[in-house]
């Protein structure tokens, strides 16, 4: 399980790529604590690029942590939200069937967040039932 200081320490030990994304992200943040919303965002966006490199064992343990964590009321839940969710869906237009494939791994707390931010922006993402 990730420490408060780093909760996005798990979704990055989910594959190596993942905790790539994470380690440049903190690394270009220097000697400042990269935003846990922001480290977030870049792991949503690099599920949807990664996609095709990433199994579906690997997708459901995402799947796991993000329900996890949506499961809680705290800084962790906001940022799962704000930060992976949304750039997940934000990746619609551009990599659909990407984006469709992701989200078929989510849960239902994911789905709803998305579903009710699909609402609020007008979008649609691929994969939301």
């Amino acid at each position: 399980m990730a420490d408060s200081l780093n909760p996005y320490q798990d979704f990055a030990a989910c594959h190596p790529k993942l905790r790539e994304v994470a380690s440049e992200v903190v690394a270009d943040w220097g000697p400042d604590s990269a935003p846990v919303k922001v480290v977030f965002g870049h792991i949503g966006r690099a599920l949807v690029q990664l996609e095709s490199d990433l199994d579906d064992t690997t997708l459901d343990e995402v799947s796991r942590l993000v329900e996890r964590s949506l499961s809680g009321s705290g800084p962790e839940a906001d940022a799962v939200a704000t930060g992976l969710l949304e750039a997940i869906s934000a990746r619609s237009v551009n990599a659909p069937a990407a984006v469709a494939r992701v989200v078929s791994h989510l849960g239902p707390d994911a789905r709803a967040y998305i579903r009710a931010w699909d609402a609020f922006t007008g979008t649609t993402t691929p994969g939301v039932t």
